[in-house]
């Protein structure tokens, strides 16, 4: 750039120098060819080869300049745990919690106090590598499907040194293979779920005893992306993926010290990550959690994806046809009552349609969001017609068609991605597409399984915990009512009904158990009057009037909550039964919304992360059964607290015990778990 008194070639633009980049490699190579370049082209890098030569030195940034100094040496450490304590010693407390969270922001961004870690590109490892106590590896890869990936090379690093090698190269170093496959050397990598699948695309076997990403994740819940672990931790690298291989829409050819320093970098921060985690993981009695459930978890869901699920693109298009046919019936009754026709999805369009056109009273936001027009709904009939059409519209769209794409043409299968770190809670997602919104509660989602048939000669089994969050909620809260109940395997919400209606079993009405049914889950969420109110369209007053007459009958569970919300505010956290740590700042927050926003999910967590890590021990638990059988069964789908299994016909009856057997004894609690079967 000439501004910054680059030089350059003259006559030589971005284009022509990165075309002449991509063949020649380098600046100097291209230099060394330049005889060869004929025309116009060939004279301008002639006449300017020394300035050339001078432009590169001056953009080169020098890293060999003597300091005598370090990078540690410069950094200013703050003494916040003394900070802390001085300001509660003056009764300081909101300016103290505000530290405290900057301790734990310092401690996790902490630049390690060690030299330069030298980065080289080799065809083989030197053997002086094999030594080290561990090695951290990152997968230099093609981006895309985990099953269209492919491995371009690997970056491996130890405390001193990392090395890039190529796919090709580490399939020829013997020693280098042999070194991966040990059981008795820690090989770390970053979300190895990924790299599992890459692996066996690529021929490659390498056994990852860590996954530096689950045990960030785990240190703190908040960090629910690579992108926000490598945030909070302070490690970033030179080069980003797009700088070395370009974007989708403009692909690159990747310079090969380019590709080096990338994935190297890379390399070194999995295993700085590593360091700084685990020792934590192991301070807060996490390790357990990590080694027997999140890590073998790890090699089940990889497993699930690879097998993923048939899916029948034909059931779709039925779909697909029935479904257009109803929104448009829905959009021509529409335009009939509204007297016109309007884009239905633009909520400035239906707004005006709405508020001006039929004067339906909404108040100054003149919101058009699903739950503001059910309230609406009997103000006139249009309304009804625009929920339905949003509702087919989604079946539509995000299934009929959206499912579509995902069906690969190979196996015409869907192969879904469960994220194990994408959650505060625990819960695993699904993404690419996400399978766990296809509920059997509702119709439209038992219309869309139905696309979803079994293998053939085999059959689909399903499997859920029954009211599992109630059940952890009694045990954790120790409630003899409730455990009573579910011992004695009585209807709860009638035993709920007849505590807060306070009237015999015989006089429940199936009003009153619905009602009951929405305090038994709303305690479960920490519900406020307001909210329970709004859900069971009745005034606020009735509602704070069933949740004291629920805490009156169940004494125990109000005396849990409280102790949570007490803990979390003292700590910042919460803790699932089996030790998993939610953050949860937000209780601490300055603004009393945010707080008490904080409040309620310190009294749902614990309960929600305790049946998510439930269901996890059930799969790892089943796992292992139908190994130990050697059935051809495969456990296919995991939809929040239901398993799915593609099951051979001769089969049914034994995976049906083990499934069940698994499910109900992956946890002793004080109450017991039920889980059902059903094809």
């Amino acid at each position: 750039d000439s501004s910054d008194n680059i030089p350059g070639v003259k006559g030589i633009g971005e284009k022509t120098a990165l075309k002449l980049l991509a063949d020649y490699g380098t600046v100097e190579n291209v230099l060394a060819h330049e005889s060869e370049l004929k025309g116009a082209l060939g004279r301008k890098i002639t006449e300017g080869h020394d300035t050339a030569l001078l432009s590169k030195r001056l953009a080169t940034i020098r890293r060999d300049v003597p300091l005598g100094f370090t990078a540690a040496d410069c950094m200013f450490k703050p003494d916040y745990d003394s900070l802390v304590t001085f300001l509660l010693s003056l009764d300081m407390r909101a300016l103290a919690s505000r530290y405290e969270e900057q301790t734990k922001k310092t401690a996790v961004t902490d630049v390690p106090e060690t030299d330069e870690v030298s980065i080289k590109a080799v065809d083989s490892v030197p053997s002086s590598f094999f030594n080290a106590d561990k090695c951290s590896v990152f997968i230099d890869e093609t981006r895309g499907h985990f099953l269209d990936a492919r491995i371009l090379g690997l970056a491996l690093a130890n405390s001193r040194t990392a090395y890039y090698i190529t796919l090709a190269d580490a399939l020829r170093d013997s020693t280098l293979c042999a070194f991966l496959k040990d059981p008795s050397i820690p090989v770390v990598g970053f979300d190895v779920k990924r790299n599992m699948h890459l692996c066996y695309n690529s021929g490659l076997e390498i056994r990852f005893s860590d996954d530096a990403m689950i045990l960030a994740a785990l240190q703190d819940s908040t960090l629910t992306s690579p992108e926000k672990i490598m945030d909070a931790f302070g490690l970033t690298t030179s080069l980003k993926y797009e700088d070395v291989y370009g974007k989708p829409n403009k692909p690159k050819i990747p310079m090969p010290q380019e590709q080096c320093d990338y994935a190297c970098e890379n390399a070194r921060n999995i295993g700085i990550l590593y360091d700084r985690t685990l020792p934590k993981i192991t301070e807060m009695n996490m390790l357990s959690l990590y080694r027997d459930m999140e890590m073998p978890l790890t090699e089940i869901l990889c497993a699930m994806e690879t097998e993923g699920i048939r899916c029948e693109e034909s059931v779709l298009d039925g779909i697909a046809e029935e479904t257009m046919a109803v929104m448009k019936a829905e959009q021509a009754e529409i335009y009939r009552l509204a007297e016109r026709e309007f884009n239905i999805n633009s909520p400035k369009q239906l707004s005006e349609v709405l508020y001006d056109d039929l004067n339906l009273p909404g108040g100054k936001k003149r919101s058009t969001a699903a739950d503001v027009l059910e309230k609406m709904g009997k103000y006139h009939p249009i309304v009804g017609h625009i929920l339905n059409y949003r509702k087919v519209s989604k079946l539509y769209s995000t299934y009929a068609e959206g499912l579509k794409k995902y069906i690969r043409p190979d196996d015409h299968r869907i192969h879904t991605v469960y994220n194990q770190c994408a959650t505060q809670t625990g819960r695993l997602s699904s993404s690419e597409p996400n399978l766990q919104n296809i509920s059997v509660r509702d119709e439209a989602g038992r219309k869309v399984r139905r696309a979803f048939p079994a293998d053939e000669g085999c059959v689909l089994i399903s499997s859920d915990y029954h009211q599992i969050e109630l059940r952890m909620l009694a045990h954790m809260a120790q409630e003899p009512g409730l455990i009573e109940a579910f011992r004695a395997e009585t209807d709860v919400h009638t035993r709920t009904a007849m505590s807060i209606f306070d009237v015999p079993e015989e006089e429940v009405t199936s009003l009153m158990r619905r009602q009951a049914k929405t305090v038994n889950f709303g305690i479960v969420y920490g519900i406020s009057d307001f909210g329970l109110s709004e859900q069971l369209g009745v005034p606020v007053s009735e509602a704070r009037d069933f949740i004291e007459r629920y805490y009156a009958n169940y004494p125990r569970i109000r005396t849990y909550m409280q102790e949570l919300v007490r803990f979390c505010e003292k700590n910042g956290y919460v803790v699932t039964l089996c030790g998993r740590r939610r953050e949860i700042p937000e209780i601490r927050d300055k603004n009393r919304m945010v707080r008490e926003f904080g409040k309620r999910a310190a009294m749902n967590a614990p309960v929600q992360g305790s049946a998510a890590d439930l269901i996890k021990l059930a799969m790892i638990r089943i796992d292992r059964m139908m190994k130990e059988a050697g059935v051809k069964s495969r456990m296919i789908l995991q939809v929040h607290d239901e398993l799915i299994f593609n099951v051979p016909e001769d089969e049914v009856e034994q995976m049906k015990q083990i499934i069940t057997e698994g499910m109900e004894h992956a946890m002793e609690l004080s109450v017991p778990l039920s889980a059902e079967c059903s094809l």
